[in-house]
């Protein structure tokens, strides 16, 4: 690819790469990652702020069939097939996680779940940054702790963002508790971005699924392991209503868990967001939502969801 370029791929060099990602005046040999030593593409450079990047990563590679699945077989299990994990997001930008290949008739490109992320990034109306905090392992330090998250809309068929196991994309809870930011640890856990211009009230829910592995020796023992079991499972329902300007008015909230009937038959959910008191200014507010008391109990006392609520434009 360095001395030919077939088929346009020079495109992709590290020297053509920094001609076109790197603004008018900034030399390239300067601008390098401090660790590596050497330019990294991911970190934006200049005036335009990462915040209004959003990233949509694959996470399925073994759907992408160029070069007759020898790009898949390369790359390995965490890639959409042509491009890592670790390299397809932007250092600070919002990430959906997508359970797509790189291209193809299963790709990104022509997906439902990149056409939902993007129209409500472009189109919509508030940003949502929810985060794990208070995580607290005690003396249980010596697992590994993983999540599993799913975001799903109501009257949408598909997820919007997925990251698991399965996937070979769980979130890496050890570094979240730390709020060390990794290819596999958003931080915050997951971004939202809200467009509920089509329905009075639109129902969002947040799947969240812990799993834990204990390490000895450098070794993982599955001595008491159950597969397909989390150490603890819930789901978070949120409504956004608006008023009749398109507006939001109000924000509920209500753990699946804890009605005694289907949630999908609940028309109103128990627990009202206060904005008074956690007004931080004109246009963002910060609420904390807590998690169940099993919860808790697993993962620390303080454990808890924090939402960071913006306009946006």
């Amino acid at each position: 690819m360095n001395e030919f370029g077939p088929m346009g791929s020079a495109i992709f060099t590290p020297d053509h790469m920094k001609e076109y990602m790197l603004p008018a005046g900034h030399d390239p040999a300067r601008e390098t990652n401090p660790r590596a030593g050497q330019w990294d593409p991911r970190r934006m450079i200049g005036p335009f702020k990462p915040t209004r990047v959003l990233s949509i990563v694959g996470t399925n590679p073994g759907d992408y069939a160029v070069a007759r699945g020898f790009s898949s077989a390369l790359m390995g299990v965490q890639s959409d097939g042509l491009v890592a994990i670790r390299n397809a997001y932007v250092y600070g930008s919002a990430r959906a996680y997508v359970y797509r290949s790189h291209s193809g008739r299963f790709g990104l490109v022509n997906s439902e779940e990149a056409y939902q992320n993007l129209s409500r990034f472009l189109l919509g109306g508030l940003r949502v940054e929810v985060g794990l905090h208070g995580l607290d392992f005690g003396n249980q330090s010596d697992r590994i702790w993983q999540a599993e998250i799913r975001l799903a809309l109501r009257w949408i068929p598909v997820l919007v963002h997925e990251q698991t196991a399965n996937h070979y994309c769980p979130v890496d809870l050890n570094a979240e508790a730390k709020e060390l930011a990794t290819p596999l640890s958003p931080v915050p856990l997951v971004t939202i971005f809200l467009q509920p211009r089509e329905q009075p009230v639109c129902r969002y829910a947040l799947d969240l699924k812990v799993i834990s592995l204990k390490e000895s020796g450098g070794i993982l023992c599955f001595d008491d392991h159950l597969e397909q079991i989390g150490d603890w499972e819930d789901t978070l329902i949120v409504d956004v209503a608006l008023d009749t300007e398109g507006t939001w008015r109000t924000v509920t909230w209500q753990w699946n868990s804890t009605p005694s009937r289907r949630i999908a038959d609940q028309e109103e959910l128990t627990n009202r967001l206060d904005w008074e008191t956690e007004n931080t200014s004109d246009s963002q507010w910060h609420v904390s939502i807590p998690v169940t008391d099993i919860g808790r109990a697993l993962l620390g006392n303080d454990t808890r969801l924090e939402l960071d609520i913006s306009q946006w434009d």
